[in-house]
């Protein structure tokens, strides 16, 4: 898995980045309207950082760049992304062989960091609300004995209609919780943007699980 790690968030720059105007219009609706730039830069430090990672342990990988991340982008989300990869890696240090199996594990060490970190916890119209239950449908798709492909299909599905579920949330943490009521009826800009980021890295185990 040393060569997915790169090539995921090779795809998640890719992919996501150019829909930054959707991720700024969301946020600048409940948040700071700061998202859209904050991973179209933070995105663009990672895949800078990438060559210096090629073949190192996946810890490592998702650790650095989750600090490269951060450092460019400095901010609340930047913080999040870099606790979640670097729990994430945390949970696979000094492990020889990181595959599927052990995805399930990466996410929730990631998903605890974010609450952990954020204060926040699943139903407060957070990015949590994307990332738990595709966390769960990869989790029961590979106990299950699902393909990789079938697994990371039912992941972003279950992400999102998680995220879709945020239309109809109320805020109630961080910033977005200071326009209350108003913040229903639109889409938590953290959970699109994690929607996203499956998605892109849907297409990417599409076009290389046999690789894996």
């Amino acid at each position: 898995m040393t060569d997915a790690v790169p090539g995921i968030l090779r795809a998640i720059s890719e992919q996501v980045v150019p829909q930054a105007n959707t991720l700024r219009d969301l946020d600048s609706q409940i948040g700071d309207g700061d998202l859209g730039i904050t991973v179209t830069r933070g995105m663009e430090a990672v895949v800078n950082a990438l060559g210096e990672l090629e073949g190192k342990p996946v810890s490592d990988q998702l650790s650095r760049s989750g600090m490269a991340f951060n450092r460019a982008a400095a901010s609340t989300f930047g913080v999040l992304f870099a606790t979640a990869m670097m729990r994430g890696g945390a949970a696979v240090k000094g492990k020889e062989s990181v595959g599927a199996g052990d995805v399930a594990e990466i996410g929730r060490a990631a998903l605890q960091g974010l609450m952990d970190r954020g204060k926040a916890s699943i139903g407060d119209k957070t990015l949590l609300d994307a990332l738990a239950p595709a966390i769960d449908a990869f989790d029961a798709a590979h106990k299950a004995g699902k393909s990789l492909v079938e697994a990371t299909d039912a992941a972003v599905a279950a992400c999102e209609a998680g995220t879709k579920a945020t239309i109809e949330m109320r805020s109630k943490v961080s910033r977005a919780s200071w326009v209350g009521e108003r913040s229903i009826g639109v889409q938590d800009p953290g959970a699109t943007a994690v929607m996203l980021m499956l998605q892109a890295a849907r297409s990417w185990v599409h076009e290389n699980a046999s690789q894996v």
